[in-house]
């Protein structure tokens, strides 16, 4: 068996690495000859500068250089540290390889602890250790008093907008979130447009909903970039029939897939009666990140904003479910379930999030090219241009806050 470990007490390859004799390679010191294993504490560097990264030696405090590391390796030994009873196991990570540099590594580590689900995946790939799970219960009156007010237009740092749409038998839900650097999200707004998904006129809205346009503080208009509707209930073919056409928009329809390990958004396939783009959704890979985003108390990367117009259901259905584990023919395994009767908020949300995924755009270069200084003229609008402007936050809400009743 190889293999990357991923959660603790939820990976194969770590059961069986303790069933194991459990080796591990040692290596001696260049300059003191004292045997250890390479640990990802032992690597230090200067504050803001990982090209400084260098390796110490617990015992004797020297710095290695990634030559001297390397030397290190070439003299080290696997050493088991439980009996041999007729298994092997060897767990190596990649601060023993020759290709990645300390600098390269700690360059990496800064850049993933930025965001919860990065920071597991290089704990999981680079050190080679199972990921802890920190607990996955979210606050939701904790989430409703982040509340903000974000003024009459979107907020600055807000370069980009998904949506995703949850399908009902009585309604559509939607939200619309906007990304700025670093992956730090705002709710702009929750609708609920009630009507029979069987019929077109609810999809008209639906329509009108993502043709529509915020207005941002320099001055321009933010479409809707990408929407994500689901196809998985019981209006496969209404939402197929919504999508065709609109795919140019990026109108896209998904269906959610289950499991572990799945991609957050996997290859579309048109092997479908609407032969239409479908595209897989690995809704517990895409919960682990929302909860692990929603649980990220600082402002910054990652970061959940909401505004002050959300009523307190909206944060219940948004917290709605609740990971659990359970053993499967001798395995642990994890999977997602409802601890509340209504979670469309939560869908919605995942929608959102595979819609931004489906992008695939930079979203620090994007926000870098939006902030540079624009040219702007001081002359009046006309009123065509303010009658083309619709004041987002002056209109009537449709939004979560009065439709969810």
């Amino acid at each position: 068996m190889v293999s990357t470990p991923t959660v603790k007490g939820a990976s194969r390859i770590e059961s069986a690495y303790e069933g194991s004799d459990k080796r591990e390679f040692w290596v001696p010191c260049p300059h003191c000859d004292h045997r250890q294993t390479l640990v990802w504490a032992n690597v230090q560097w200067q504050p803001d500068q990982p090209e400084t990264a260098v390796y110490v030696c617990p015992e004797c405090g020297a710095a290695w250089s990634d030559a001297e590391r390397l030397r290190a390796v070439a003299n080290g030994e696997w050493r088991a540290s439980e009996p041999f009873h007729g298994v092997a196991g060897f767990r190596l990570s990649g601060l023993y390889s020759p290709w990645t540099s300390l600098a390269d590594a700690a360059r990496d580590f800064l850049e993933s602890r930025k965001l919860p689900e990065a920071l597991r995946v290089w704990v999981n790939t680079y050190l080679a250790e199972t990921w802890e799970e920190t607990g996955d219960q979210v606050d939701d009156m904790a989430l409703a008093e982040r509340r903000e007010d974000y003024g009459e237009s979107l907020p600055d740092p807000v370069v980009l907008l998904t949506a995703g749409v949850d399908v009902q038998d009585d309604r559509l839900e939607i939200e619309i979130v906007g990304w700025g650097r670093n992956e730090e999200s705002w709710s702009i707004d929750y609708r609920t447009l009630y009507g029979d998904p069987a019929s077109p006129t609810v999809w008209g809205d639906l329509d009108s909903v993502l043709n529509e346009t915020w207005m941002h503080p320099r001055g321009v208009e933010l479409p809707i970039r990408c929407a994500a509707v689901d196809s998985g209930g019981h209006h496969t073919q209404a939402v197929y029939t919504f999508v065709r056409g609109r795919e140019g928009r990026r109108v896209f329809a998904i269906k959610g897939v289950g499991g572990e390990g799945k991609a957050l958004v996997g290859r579309p396939s048109r092997n479908n009666i609407g032969k239409i783009k479908l595209f897989p959704v690995g809704v517990d890979t895409a919960k682990d990140v929302v909860y692990s985003r929603l649980k990220i108390q600082d402002e910054g990367a990652g970061y959940c904003h909401f505004p002050a117009h959300y009523d307190d259901e909206f944060f219940r259905q948004l917290t709605a479910e609740q990971r659990i584990e359970k053993y499967h023919k001798g395995y642990l395994k994890r999977e997602w379930r409802k601890v509340r009767a209504r979670n469309e908020a939560l869908d919605c949300r995942v929608y959102a999030l595979a819609a931004y995924a489906l992008l695939n755009v930079n979203i620090n270069q994007l926000s870098n090219r939006f902030k540079k200084p624009r040219q702007i003229e001081p002359e009046t609008p006309s009123a065509a241009v303010i009658a083309r402007q619709p004041n987002r936050r002056a209109r009537p809400r449709g939004g979560f806050a009065n439709s969810w009743r």
